[in-house]
């Protein structure tokens, strides 16, 4: 069956607040400057438009049981409106309601997949060890199953995407706008002139927490006189940083606001992303943050993930370094080799900034998602309602 064309492009989250960076910045953002009615159905405190942009706010809510059960079929109903429209699913747990609403309404339906829900699901410590070990798989097979009901796929990597093949599909890589990268050159401090020696941007397991705290012990053992900036951890690991460590060794800050961020990682010489052990969640992780400490001017010492690895490729591997190794003196020794060596330090710098600049930002990624939204929109990329009973 052919519809015609929608005319309005809902995002919608179940879990995410409206202003997440990749789903209203990027997605949304992007979406908007192309087409003529675009909208978040998301948490936020009320309804609103940004730019381009209607928010349609949903109330916060911290309850599990309430976003798993409860909030979908909210935000289903929450995007309803006149004429045909598609719909991005930002969550997996969306995914339970598409076939109904496929039948019911004909809208078009696209999901993003922003990580891997069943293996991330085993590292949901919450849930009791043998329910996330049964339930993990049969949630994986379920998703493939309903993300066959929709119209097409869009994902935060290749290996993502490629697990719902043969459904239309393009990867859409989680990487820093062009706006991002110029406000980091604005912002940064020439490397010799930087305060701090290392920093890691972003939240931390208490598990990841523990190895990079592993990690700043070797490096202050080896270089007491070194400085590392911590951005994004939750209080309480806040409080376990600074009980650990004199001011003037670390400086931990709990919530940044993104646009905060360049500032602070264009005052960084080295930015370092650690995960002591590769689950399989990981296996088809790349981290935005480690471009943007490339747009930052900072140099990148990594855990070793794959997907990252792959992205990368061997030009942009020469000029990072990667741990292979689960060992935070591994790191140390990275980070002070790199300190002591102004000219690699100077000549990674350069190279990865180039990198970002002309490969390694957002606008590629959107005229990819723009050229595929395009289709779907259209109607060219299609199921039939007879499809999805099949299913």
């Amino acid at each position: 069956m052919r519809l015609q064309e929608a005319n309005e492009i809902v995002l919608v989250s179940s879990g995410h607040p409206a202003l997440d960076h990749r789903v209203f910045d990027k997605e949304a953002m992007t979406l908007a400057a192309h087409f003529p009615h675009v909208r978040v159905v998301a948490a936020h405190p009320a309804d609103e438009v940004r730019g381009l942009v209607q928010i349609t706010a949903l109330t916060p809510t911290r309850s599990r049981l309430k976003r798993f059960l409860w909030r979908p079929l909210q935000c289903f109903l929450a995007a309803r409106g006149p004429g045909a429209r598609l719909l991005i699913l930002q969550d997996a747990e969306l995914l339970i309601w598409v076939p109904l609403v496929k039948l019911l309404t004909g809208w078009r339906i696209v999901y993003d997949v922003h990580e891997d829900f069943p293996q991330l699901l085993l590292r949901r410590t919450w849930i009791p060890l043998p329910v996330r070990r049964a339930l993990s798989p049969a949630i994986g097979a379920l998703e493939k199953v309903l993300a066959r009901c929709c119209d097409g796929i869009t994902g935060a990597t290749s290996v993502l995407v490629d697990y719902f093949a043969p459904r239309p599909r393009v990867a859409l890589y989680n990487l820093p706008s062009v706006e991002f990268v110029n406000a980091a050159s604005e912002t940064a401090r020439p490397l010799d002139e930087r305060e701090f020696d290392v920093v890691h941007l972003g939240t931390l397991s208490d598990e990841r927490l523990e190895f990079l705290m592993e990690v700043l012990d070797a490096l202050f053992a080896r270089r007491p006189a070194a400085r590392a900036l911590v951005l994004g951890v939750q209080a309480e690991q806040m409080r376990r940083l600074q009980g650990r460590y004199a001011s003037a060794h670390v400086t931990a800050i709990e919530k940044v606001d993104y646009e905060q961020i360049a500032g602070y990682l264009g005052n960084c010489r080295i930015g370092i992303d650690v995960h002591p052990i590769l689950y399989p969640h990981l296996r088809c992780a790349v981290p935005v943050k480690v471009f943007e400490y490339m747009a930052s001017g900072c140099n990148v010492i990594t855990s070793y993930l794959p997907e990252l690895h792959r992205v990368l490729g061997d030009e942009g591997a020469e000029h990072i370094s990667t741990i292979f190794t689960m060992s935070a003196e591994a790191f140390a020794d990275d980070s002070i080799r790199l300190l002591d060596d102004h000219a690699a330090l100077h000549r990674h710098q350069t190279a990865l900034l180039g990198m970002v600049r002309t490969r390694w930002n957002w606008e590629h990624e959107a005229e990819k998602m723009v050229q595929f939204i395009t289709r779907i929109r259209q109607g060219k990329e299609i199921i039939s309602r007879e499809q999805v009973l099949d299913h």
